[in-house]
């Protein structure tokens, strides 16, 4: 029997705004030891939390256990409409793995694609591909240490959508093949995903598994396990898991879209006729008749946590890790079983920790910090440990000063407590998250309430509705006192000594004890109680006469209502009832990347530094505490040839969110704050990059293609070091104060509403400029001369780590029906890129096959295959790349490969259509670029019109291995011939 206890997950942090899944009620005093062993049994028997929890569950979720033991949960959801989201989850993964099977969870998740009793090998992607299921972003599956879970998007929900789905599951449940030879062909897709995932951070986090848990098997089992496994475990192994684990009484099946539940459940329980081209297969077994081996393979024994006696300090080198400080004070035991007296327990406990890590966001923003990025949890981790949790990232010069800043800032808290106005703001954030999550509940997608019901069981927790948590929390706020926050904090942060590591990319002689050091000085140091900041109110909400409105054209057949106002300012609104009190918003002025840049990367540095720089009379700190409670945000976008604000609030908000971007258009602060935070954390992402093919791939060769222009990839330290708010200024105060504005609102509002909020903020600015500079010169870019020989790039990464890059050069994206012929035919390409590198070679774990084509630069565009590969086959990928490339241009597209790269892309366009965030963009500058309602009108007739003679002509006319541009990426010290 599962045990319905919440085991932590790998790591994990939950911000504030999560806090509304933790609900609380009356704290109460502690059960007795009776009433404590009670409630375990209610909870041992249960088969879902609910059933023996205080807290109630969803009322339209409908839960079923079949008389196997497997349990399901069916939600009738209509978001988006005409679709459905399956997931078959099982509550076991890499931790129940024998020795010589580490790795073979993970294998499984693999096999499940590789050939079922029904389905041979070779067949089920293709299948889903006809039915418009992309493989990757809607056929998934995933492997962790405690979890093993396969998912299914589907596009439609018509019945025999439906029908492949729960065969598709059923299917994966019991059915797999473990034939020998599939087996031998995948080991090389995991090697390959085994090299791809390890990183820096990989190895940080088994390595502080290490340091937190030495007696247990965590770090042994990561889930992608070892190669000595991945490359000679035999068959019988798989199988040896698969029927151990692989069982009903582990399993959870659910089902949530716009579909009938009474169907749903009845094919669950009995089964169903099916017919699928191809398949000899009439019917689907009832998941009912999948057996339950009889005795259960039992819970692994992961091993022991002893309570620390003593503190404890730990160091981690990694020339390209992240320079990390974690703090941890754990007490052995599983979590407490969800009731509400444990929400409130632990609501405390959130509320606590959110007032520290808003301490250390404080100096974070003011961009004098040595930390750029600090984050508080608590919970239970693989039911060993409850655990206090601090993470941090440091510059990596200045990490001692971290560790002072973390041990003194926990110490502070628990001297000294917290103030009325640091519990309120928090509180304001939790009012308003629980509010909008009533708000929206009716409009969740049926995606993330499938994630959210198999994670809320695997996790042991009741999943409640929005309602009721709102409800438990207005019913019990009073009980919400400084004192109860304090008490709680301090319980969890005093349980036992601290347990602290750090993680940099030197290589110092006694780490252990730098660490001990630092951390033993700062606790010397003394603390001062927090002073309160005071209050204020935000400073901009007159922005001069209400504007006029001087046309408004309705676009009848897109719902879409055009208005202009007297100061040139245009507005295009669309409502929709996609998402229940969501507006989207867009505000689009100026030329973006293409203004004249005043220092090299100056674009994307004051894309990254803007909204650090606070507002004239208030700066990021201070917007922070205004803004608690409220959906609003703030944040500048450098687009190709468009400076843009966009966010998402409410209709609550809206007004708010308006004077916000308003404010940041007429009075931004152009303080150094923001600039220095980026200039602390610029190193590490550089690092990061560093160490991993793909993205030096993306960054520096990005800039490579673009024959070194700086406004591609990550700036480099020198661009870093060489900006200042004075480049930010002369780069963008001109078009916020001049340039033509275009706003785009989508969502729960009406043009009226619309129209009257606008009229006050943007509608009130002095009038706009007419037009602004194209600045066509800057628009040019020149793809590189082909390369005889790959151009040589190194990276940061292990010996076997290479990378593989063929750019094609095509043309641009100008025009729409061109750009979406490319898009089919990068499609198509794909399908045979993981035909071949995939699962015949075995070469790689997913192929990268990108067709890009500028919108803005005349005659620029190009296609990319890249493949993440072992430094020994690299020579021989690029033959197979330009094998596939003359083969499609000599007309190797066969109109089936047309349908299953065309059918996921009109079937994504459907779903598009009823999301604001598609919507929002889609119009935006559909004014003064109104081409771009007729790209709307077109797109799926585009994608359809698309034949295999088109693409055939396409292919013959850019796939040329003549003209193309190859990038080889190696490891630091590999000679240029190390793929020979």
């Amino acid at each position: 029997m599962v045990k319905l206890h919440p085991r932590g997950l790998a790591w994990c942090l939950i911000p504030i705004a999560a806090m509304a899944l933790w609900a609380c009620s009356d704290r109460g005093a502690l059960e007795s030891g009776e009433d404590q062993a009670k409630l375990a049994a209610a909870f041992e028997a249960a088969s879902f939390p609910h059933e023996a929890s205080d807290i109630a569950a969803q009322s339209d979720v409908r839960y079923g256990v079949l008389e196997n033991g497997l349990r399901y949960a069916i939600l009738e959801n209509d978001t988006p409409t005409g679709t459905a989201a399956l997931r078959l989850v099982f509550d076991v993964g890499s931790l129940a793995e024998d020795d010589d099977q580490r790795g073979l969870a993970h294998f499984i998740e693999h096999m499940a694609f590789n050939g079922t009793t029904h389905v041979p090998e070779g067949e089920m992607v293709p299948l889903l591909e006809r039915y418009g299921l992309a493989f990757g972003p809607d056929t998934n599956a995933f492997t962790g240490r405690e979890v093993v879970g396969y998912q299914l998007d589907l596009p439609s929900n018509s019945e025999d959508m439906l029908n492949v789905g729960l065969f598709l599951l059923r299917e994966t449940a019991s059915e797999m093949v473990f034939d020998s030879d599939a087996i031998d062909r995948e080991r090389g897709v995991i090697l390959g995903e085994e090299r791809f995932r390890n990183t820096p951070i990989r190895r940080f986090f088994n390595a502080y598994y290490t340091f937190l848990y030495p007696d247990t098997i965590i770090t042994e089992r990561d889930a992608i396990g070892t190669v000595e496994v991945i490359e000679t475990a035999p068959a019988e192994r798989l199988e040896a898991y698969y029927r151990d684990y692989y069982t009903p009484e582990r399993g959870m099946l659910v089902v949530v879209g716009d579909v009938d539940a009474d169907l749903v459940e009845e094919k669950i329980r009995n089964g169903f006729a099916i017919d699928l081209d191809g398949l000899d297969v009439d019917s689907v077994e009832s998941f009912a008749n999948w057996e339950q081996p009889q005795p259960a393979a039992p819970d692994p024994d992961i091993g022991t946590v002893e309570d620390p006696q003593d503190p404890a300090f730990g160091f981690f080198y990694d020339p390209d890790v992240f320079t990390l400080i974690t703090v941890d004070v754990m007490e052995p035991g599983s979590a407490a079983y969800d009731t509400k007296a444990a929400r409130f327990e632990d609501l405390l406990r959130r509320l606590g920790d959110a007032i520290v890590q808003r301490r250390l966001q404080s100096e974070i923003n003011r961009g004098a910090s040595p930390l750029v990025q600090a984050s508080l949890s608590y919970g239970n981790e693989f039911g060993l440990v409850n655990k206090a949790g601090l993470f941090a990232v440091s510059s990596p010069a200045r990490w001692r000063e971290g560790v002072a800043v973390l041990e003194q800032e926990l110490r502070r808290a628990q001297e000294y407590g917290f103030t009325q106005a640091e519990l309120d703001e928090q509180l304001a954030n939790l009012r308003t998250s629980l509010r909008n999550a009533v708000d929206q509940a009716d409009t969740r997608e049926s995606g993330d309430l499938a994630d959210g019901l198999w994670s809320s069981w695997i996790e042991g927790q009741v999943f409640s509705s929005p309602q009721d948590a709102l409800a438990r929390f207005e019913a019990q706020e009073d009980r919400i006192t400084v004192e109860a926050v304090e008490d709680a904090f301090r319980e969890i942060w005093k349980a036992s000594p601290p347990m602290v590591m750090v993680a940099v990319n030197q290589d110092l002689a006694d780490g252990e004890a730098a660490v001990r050091e630092a951390w033993l000085a700062a606790s010397a140091e003394p603390v001062e109680p927090v002073e309160d900041a005071g209050s204020s109110e935000f400073a901009y909400t007159e922005f001069g006469p209400t504007g006029e409105v001087v046309s408004t054209d309705r676009v009848e057949d897109l719902g879409v209502d055009q208005i202009v106002f007297e100061n040139g300012v245009r507005l295009n609104v669309k409502t929709t009832d996609f998402e229940d009190n969501v507006i989207r918003v867009r505000v689009d002025f100026g030329a973006g990347d293409l203004t004249p840049q005043p220092s090299p990367a100056a674009g994307t540095i004051l894309g990254a530094v803007f909204g650090g720089g606070g507002l004239e009379a208030h700066d990021r700190d201070e917007l922070q505490r205004l803004l608690a409670g409220r959906s609003v945000g703030y944040g500048l976008n450098v687009g190709a040839d468009t400076f843009s604000f966009a966010n998402a609030t409410t209709p609550t908000d809206f007004e708010l969110q308006m004077q916000v971007l308003a404010a940041f258009m007429t009075a931004p602060g152009w303080r150094e704050d923001g600039l220095n935070q980026f200039r602390a954390i610029a190193e590490e992402i550089r690092r990061g990059q560093n160490a991993q093919a793909v993205q030096v791939a993306v960054n520096r060769v990005g800039r490579m293609l673009r024959s070194g222009d700086p406004r591609w990839g990550f700036p480099t330290s020198e661009e870093v070091s060489a900006f200042t708010m004075e480049h930010a200024r002369t780069m963008l105060e001109p078009a916020l104060n001049s340039a033509p504005i275009e706003i785009t609102i989508t969502g729960d509002v009406t043009t009226e509403r619309a129209i009257d909020v606008v009229a006050t903020t943007f509608g009130a600015l002095d009038d706009r400029d007419s037009s602004w500079p194209a600045y066509e010169e800057n628009a040019q870019i020149r793809f590189p001369e082909a390369t005889e020989q790959p151009e040589i790039v190194t990276f940061n990464g292990q010996d076997y780590q290479g990378m593989a890059n063929v750019y094609y050069p095509t043309t641009d994206g100008i025009d729409p029906r061109q750009r979406r012929a490319y898009d089919l035919m990068r499609a198509v390409y794909n399908l045979k890129a993981i035909d071949r590198f995939r699962e015949q070679e075995g070469a790689t774990y997913s192929a990268i096959v990108s067709s890009q084509q500028s919108r803005v630069s005349e005659g620029y565009g190009f296609f990319w295959v890249g493949l993440d590969v072992n430094v020994s086959e690299i020579d021989r990928m690029y033959d197979i790349a330009d094998e596939i490339s003359l083969a499609m241009a000599g007309g190797d597209i066969t109109e089936d490969e047309l349908q299953r790269a065309r059918q996921p892309i009109l079937e994504s366009l459907e779903e598009n259509l009823e999301r604001n965030p598609f919507w929002v963009n889609a119009l935006a500058r559909s004014q003064s670029r109104p081409e771009t309602l007729d790209h709307i009108r077109s797109v799926q007739d585009d994608y359809r019109a698309v034949t295999v003679d088109e693409l055939v002509a396409l292919a013959a006319d850019s796939l040329k291995p003549s003209e193309a541009y190859r990038v080889t990426i190696l490891p630091q010290g590999m000679s240029e011939d190390a793929g020979d």
